[in-house]
């Protein structure tokens, strides 16, 4: 059975694996009805989605409720029963929810989250599920890049790196702090996608010399201000040759990858902005996002 995660803008879990919040602990129960709490930090944000017996292909349930929002730093919020960290500046625009099915990030210079360096901007969140490599993953969603410039203009002066959409890698269990393995970026006003992997035995930290960083796409064209993108991936984080990726923008092809991706390690997704310090302000629109596992079923090229 496939697992299927559809949500107005984020998802919870229910079946042979469901996770339940409450303050500052989290509890997650596998099919034999066992419960794990997780300690409040960083290694609370991520659960692995595999069932007892291993399946990561297991059922997983829809629900329509963003439950007490949080745009406030070091905070969660509740979808159903899944809940989301949020890494902000503390400020009331930083992370808003303008409606049921949206959330609205924004960075003006010097916000970012309270263990960033002063060199980078952040408003994103962080989901609590953590996949485990190998797993075939498909996402999709609508992203909204606002206008910020003269006559619907992105203008993005941001000399590093300017992420809208991250899967991360579960660096508690690589031991080591690293870059995302598939990113969107924005360089300039143009989206780009960025890909990362480091060889098994390896050190995936980025001082250590070993992690591949490859531009698989960038869009010739600027991105259209105010208007909905849809955004689909279908990702098999591997760091050997059976990892791949395939992503379509607006129901056109543009990557289609196969090699390895990742650090062999679960991955996580996280979305918002991210980005190396820049002095314009700058916001995205997300909403619609669904995650499923299971089988790469083929995809029509007409729509995501």
């Amino acid at each position: 059975m496939a697992m299927r995660v559809v949500l107005p803008l984020i998802f919870a879990l229910a079946g042979s694996v469901a996770e339940t919040s409450n303050g500052s602990t989290s509890s997650v129960a596998n099919a034999g009805g066992q419960r794990t709490l997780l300690a409040e930090g960083p290694s609370a944000e991520a659960y692995n989605a595999a069932g007892s017996d291993g399946n990561t292909t297991t059922s997983r349930t829809a629900v329509s409720s963003i439950n007490s929002f949080s745009g406030k730093p070091r905070t969660r919020f509740q979808i159903g029963d899944v809940s989301y960290g949020v890494h902000v500046a503390d400020q009331d625009y930083s992370l808003t929810n303008p409606g049921p099915q949206t959330l609205r990030f924004e960075v003006r210079k010097g916000d970012h989250a309270w263990y960033d360096s002063s060199s980078v901007d952040r408003s994103e969140i962080n989901s609590t599920v953590t996949y485990p490599a190998g797993t075939p993953i498909t996402l999709s969603y609508q992203l909204m890049v606002e206008a910020n410039g003269s006559n619907g203009a992105f203008v993005n002066s941001a000399t590093g790196w300017f992420i809208v959409g991250q899967w991360h890698n579960d660096d508690d269990a690589s031991g080591v702090g690293t870059s995302p393995p598939v990113a969107l970026n924005m360089q300039g006003d143009h989206l780009q996608v960025l890909v990362r992997y480091c060889p098994p035995g390896k050190n995936p930290s980025n001082g250590a010399g070993f992690v591949v960083t490859k531009t698989l796409w960038t869009d010739p064209n600027p991105i259209l201000t105010g208007k909905y993108h849809d955004v689909k991936v279908q990702a098999k984080f591997s760091n050997d040759t059976t990892g791949s990726l395939k992503i379509w923008i607006d129901g056109a092809p543009v990557v289609d990858y196969s090699g390895p991706l990742g650090f062999g390690v679960g991955t996580n997704w996280e979305f918002g902005i991210y980005r190396s310090s820049a002095p314009e302000t700058a916001a995205v629109n997300y909403r619609n996002l669904v995650i499923t596992t299971g089988s790469l079923a083929p995809v029509s090229s007409e729509r995501p």
